[in-house]
């Protein structure tokens, strides 16, 4: 498993986790693609308390998810 986000994504496993909080496929590749591009994030190591990239993203996706929608 890459500690490189630019080298990873979400392993099915992590997207299914992910679908059972009412998420759909758009909604997921947008959160990947806003990761890719719109932060500074490189590698997981950087990130305390996560130490793979589908941790972090399972619940990086539910809360930007739970923000848009109350919005």
């Amino acid at each position: 498993m890459s500690k490189l986000l630019k080298e990873w994504s979400p392993s099915q496993a992590t997207i299914d986790v992910i679908k059972l909080n009412g998420i759909d496929d758009e909604h997921i590749a947008k959160t990947v693609e806003y990761l890719k591009t719109e932060t500074d994030l490189s590698d997981i190591d950087d990130l305390d308390g996560y130490d793979n990239w589908n941790s972090f993203f399972i619940i990086f996706c539910i809360k930007a998810h739970n923000n848009v929608s109350s919005v």
